[in-house]
């Protein structure tokens, strides 16, 4: 990971992290709603996708 002069972990590389995981319960929940319908992997690339604008 990424550190800071302080030997901290970099927030630029949690942000990265924590997008990720937003996109894949966004992607999930949408899933879900959907009854399962479509492909996750194809809704969190959508998600990915409105993030990276």
């Amino acid at each position: 990971m990424d550190r800071t002069a302080g030997g901290h972990t970099a927030p630029r590389t949690r942000a990265v992290i924590a997008t990720a995981f937003a996109c894949l319960d966004a992607a999930s929940m949408t899933w879900v709603a959907d009854d399962g319908e479509g492909d996750l992997m194809d809704l969190y690339d959508e998600c990915l996708a409105a993030v990276r604008g």
